[in-house]
């Protein structure tokens, strides 16, 4: 009898409360483990693009060994009819030194950017210049032949960087016939900026040398991140281009805070920037970034940091968009009005601001 009562128990299974019970704990399981889950995949995501960063870095190192300079960040070149148009960016010349020596000869620098015999290069997408925790990043766009994005009429491909140059606090473009053009280009203040109008009507620049960085190379930022997913849907695909050296392609300033999407409006184009279209705005200048809670920066002693979103930044005047104690009045010199607060942020795009920063402030 004792042996049949056994039987009989075992046979009875789970009862329906007993299986609920279990799916509960599975789920509360689950429910534990799936943030641990992508916590562990967006760490990873974020080291590959510290990775990416320090390939940046060491490239600009070896193009300082072999130039004795910063690569350019902004010029002016001719297309075949003579009229001049912004051409590449910093990044072309790093494919050298970024196992990318095939683009790097494909590229003739002879001719714009836009012409059709550099649409191999823009239409390139280059893994090393994309953050993975920017879902949209390696998403490429062809612009037609009669969209006017190409200087000849043919398609236009183009594909994107997450990783943008520092040119400093604010993008300086004086016209060349301005009476205050030293003055002017003395304020491009960053380590990667616009060069000026071409030598062959007498108005140029020189890129930085390593001398230059006065700050101290573990105190000045070379390159940062750029969401390129978080900019509107609209007119996403027309910034941000890995071949095109204009700001807001390859280039950001720290005029307004990091991730400034978190924190102000997505201010239109006012003297923070160079309007060339309509098209420069807040979120498209300034470095951001998909990691929680700030972005990565590659700084010029090659080191790669994390810095929060809570490094101090001087506060922007949510009406104009301007920051407090700032203006640039006509002939468009900045200025900043004794007193005002500078935050360590934009202190860190600075090259000779003579300013002492400790890591411990950011």
């Amino acid at each position: 009898m004792v042996r049949a009562r056994t039987r009989s128990r075992a046979a009875q299974g789970f009862t329906l409360i007993e299986l609920l019970v279990v799916i509960a704990i599975i789920a509360v399981l689950i429910a534990l483990l799936l943030p641990a889950v992508q916590s562990a995949r967006e760490a990873a995501r974020r080291a590959q693009c510290t990775n990416n960063l320090k390939q940046l870095a060491l490239s600009v190192h070896n193009y300082l060994d072999s130039n004795l300079t910063m690569p350019m960040g902004l010029y002016y070149q001719r297309d075949r009819n003579g009229d001049f148009w912004t051409s590449g960016s910093c990044l072309v010349p790093l494919m050298q030194f970024l196992e990318g020596g095939a683009l790097y000869n494909a590229m003739n620098f002879q001719l714009n950017m836009y012409v059709a015999d550099n649409t191999t290069v823009s239409g390139t997408g280059v893994s090393t210049l994309w953050c993975p925790s920017d879902g949209t990043i390696s998403e490429a766009y062809v612009y037609p032949a009669d969209s006017g994005a190409a200087l000849d009429p043919v398609p236009l491909p183009m594909h994107y960087s997450s990783y943008a140059g520092n040119a400093g606090t604010w993008f300086q473009t004086p016209p060349d016939t301005s009476s205050v053009f030293n003055e002017r280009m003395a304020q491009r203040n960053g380590v990667i900026f616009y060069m000026g109008f071409p030598v062959e009507i007498g108005k140029g620049g020189s890129p930085v040398r390593l001398a230059g960085i006065t700050d101290g190379t573990s105190n000045t930022l070379a390159f940062g991140e750029r969401a390129h997913g978080l900019l509107p849907t609209d007119y996403r695909h027309d910034w941000q281009w890995w071949s095109s050296g204009n700001n807001g392609d390859t280039l950001f300033t720290t005029y307004h805070p990091l991730n400034p999407h978190r924190k102000i409006p997505n201010f239109q184009c006012n003297d923070g920037c160079i309007n060339l279209g309509g098209g420069y705005n807040t979120w498209v200048n300034s470095a951001s970034s998909f990691h929680p809670g700030g972005a990565n920066f590659a700084f010029m002693d090659g080191s790669v940091r994390f810095i929060k979103d809570s490094i101090s930044s001087w506060q922007i005047d949510s009406a104009t968009g301007f920051p407090l104690g700032v203006s640039r009045p006509a002939p468009y010199i900045w200025i900043v009005a004794p007193g005002t607060n500078v935050g360590i942020y934009q202190a860190l795009s600075t090259r000779a601001g003579g300013e002492i920063i400790s890591s411990d402030t950011y």
